[in-house]
């Protein structure tokens, strides 16, 4: 599934809430209400938010939250703008890229949970793609909204690619895995997980080419905040960090579990599904400059390659520091 088509996807599902009361550890009184904004519909890669509701974590750090789905980067981080959400659940980027274009200078990112980016280079089996080079005289199925961030193209410069030499073919709809199955073209860029899944369950795969192990990767999704609203509830800030690591220790601890718990908040998603994506998304968790830190924690050299990818190959404007999108300051491990 494409990045574009993903958006549309779950849009379908914008709405979709759970109100999370934890009884039994503080009375509802007791505890500061707090509505949280997921990226998307939620699914496995957000099953420590899950689990630190059922655990009572979020309880135990003094707030009650409200987990709502999202409808993508965007939609999350003009809601957090307008007030309408505390917390959201939002790509990095693409909030650096909403800051510079959109006037949301106001909200910052205090943590990050999928730091390495799964977008790759998907191939069928026999199509000789294993190295990067290897693209070249062969046929990219993308979609515009793909094609438009420039991530491909900065793919293929970080690797002595001319991309002059690779034939483009748009394919809206989210017809590109169709087309790749087909032998209509040869590869396209897509998430290895869960898109690549998706075409290997229909045909074998080459080892999907991850854009971050070659030199380009944008921080993903990140837990975002309205700065004025952080300078008023900073406690609670660090009390739902907290309350995820903690969430995000259990998970991978015990992903059957996680499982289980997700699926008593969302009874009509694909359990199997959900496993799979909860086991699999945990190597994207952390880059290599992050790998050993605690959950959440962003290296700095991650978010300034962010921004100078976003500079050079989205038409960013220049003049963004990494300080104007990301603090550490309210990460507990690192502050206690």
């Amino acid at each position: 599934m494409t990045k574009q088509l993903r958006i549309d996807f779950r849009a379908l599902a914008v709405g979709a809430f759970a109100s999370l009361a934890l009884p039994g550890l503080a009375s509802a009184a007791d505890l500061q209400d707090v509505r949280l904004r997921l990226a998307w519909i939620a699914g496995g890669v957000d099953a420590p938010v899950f689990m630190a509701a059922e655990k009572g974590y979020f309880a135990e750090a003094g707030l009650e939250v409200e987990i709502v789905d999202g409808n993508g980067s965007t939609g999350t981080i003009q809601a957090i703008g307008s007030g309408d959400f505390d917390i959201g659940i939002a790509g990095m980027g693409a909030l650096a890229q909403a800051q510079q274009a959109a006037g949301a200078r106001d909200i910052i990112s205090v943590a990050g949970l999928l730091q390495k980016d799964p977008t790759s280079i998907i191939s069928l089996e026999g199509s000789g793609i294993k190295e990067p080079k290897d693209i070249e005289g062969k046929r990219l199925g993308t979609d515009a909204g793909n094609l438009e961030d420039g991530m491909i193209r900065a793919f293929a410069e970080a690797n002595g690619v001319d991309f002059d030499k690779v034939e483009l073919i748009v394919i809206n709809g989210g017809a590109d895995r169709v087309a790749l199955l087909k032998g209509d073209v040869d590869f396209i860029n897509g998430w290895a997980n869960p898109d690549g899944d998706k075409v290997a369950a229909q045909r074998p795969i080459e080892e999907p080419l991850l854009f971050a192990d070659y030199g380009v990767n944008l921080i993903g999704s990140s837990v975002i905040v309205k700065k004025d609203w952080l300078a008023e509830h900073g406690d609670a800030v660090k009390g739902f960090i907290a309350a995820l690591q903690k969430g995000k220790a259990d998970v991978a601890a015990d992903p059957e579990a996680a499982r289980d718990i997700f699926m008593e908040y969302r009874p009509d998603a694909d359990a199997d599904a959900i496993l799979q994506e909860i086991k699999v998304m945990q190597k994207y968790e952390h880059t290599a400059a992050s790998e050993g830190k605690p959950y959440g924690w962003v290296a700095p050299s991650d978010v300034e390659l962010t921004i100078s990818l976003l500079e050079k190959y989205s038409g960013m404007t220049p003049g963004l520091t990494p300080a104007d999108i990301y603090s550490d300051a309210y990460l507990p491990v690192l502050t206690q």
